[in-house]
């Protein structure tokens, strides 16, 4: 899995070479950014709203912006990561409300919401570990919906995927310190949330995800056969990041972002396909010169 945020990221093709080429209208160059980066702007993308089909939506809306916009690139001016994802990162900042941002943004709603579901101490479901599992990640990324989209991001880049502060600022278009200091208000305004109510945060809470999980079952919106959010088949985000994760931990150690990176680095749906049928078009053709 490529991570365009290593520093030991090494490619046959970089970034400015294929960009040379997509913009002369070489479809395959185009395909090879599609394909590197595609992955990055899901996770992000979903992530941020917890939905499957607005990440795909937001991931082409995304795509479009840089294929319309890629003959703006200056290498001089910045790496092509760096003007990619501040593409991302305008892009989920502006976006109208996607609808679990308008179900789930405030903490204590969200905590008291939890709490008043019945429990349920003994089942006999043969999938009850499996859907505790998927109830838990649905119930943490729920936590993290209720921070403001820039503090949610801001968690996502720098305590997520340990991007680096530096890298982070360039994105955010902020300070480095402006940076830390996001990121540090956003860690501890969700651990202080998550530590007053999450048992796998801190063992004196009772766990939530074991005796909750049925209600979820018997409304419809938890099924071992369709999960939403636990792909056992999936790379976790600390096997994606792991050479940042263990320089991030080594620093900046906290037990409770483990929770984060130990969930799904999602598969995306195949964008190269999406744009394949898009060149198809003799007008597409026409406008970019893609040969």
């Amino acid at each position: 899995m490529h991570n365009p945020f290593s520093e030991q990221s090494v490619s046959k093709d970089s970034d400015r070479e294929l960009v040379a080429a997509a913009i002369q209208g070489d479809g395959q160059a185009l395909e090879k950014i599609i394909l590197r980066h595609q992955a990055w702007i899901y996770n992000i993308a979903f992530k941020m709203i917890m939905d499957h089909d607005d990440a795909c939506d937001i991931t082409q809306e995304i795509l479009i912006k840089t294929i319309t916009n890629l003959s703006s690139y200056d290498s001089k001016k910045a790496a092509f990561r760096t003007w990619l994802y501040r593409v991302v990162v305008n892009h989920v900042l502006s976006m109208k409300r996607k609808k679990f941002e308008r179900r789930i943004n405030d903490f204590d709603q969200y905590i008291n919401l939890i709490e008043k579901l019945p429990d349920h101490q003994q089942t006999n479901h043969p999938e009850a570990h499996f859907l505790a599992s998927e109830f838990k990640i649905g119930c943490m990324m729920g936590m993290l919906m209720c921070l403001n989209r820039s503090d949610r991001l801001t968690f996502l880049l720098g305590a997520v995927f340990s991007i680096k502060d530096t890298v982070g600022a360039e994105l955010m278009e902020i300070s480095r310190e402006n940076f830390r200091k996001k990121l540090s208000r956003a860690k501890q305004k969700l651990f202080t949330h998550m530590n007053s109510v999450c048992g796998h945060v801190n063992p004196e809470r009772k766990c939530l995800c074991k005796n909750k999980y049925k209600n979820f079952v018997e409304m419809g919106m938890l099924d071992g056969d369709n999960t939403r959010y636990l792909k056992p088949d999936t790379m976790v985000v600390k096997e994606v990041v792991e050479e940042r994760v263990k320089q991030f931990s080594t620093q900046y150690y906290d037990p409770f972002l483990t929770h984060f990176q130990e969930q799904p680095f999602y598969e995306p749906p195949d964008m190269v396909k999406w744009l394949r049928d898009m060149i198809g078009h003799d007008d597409f053709k026409r406008m970019f010169n893609i040969q």
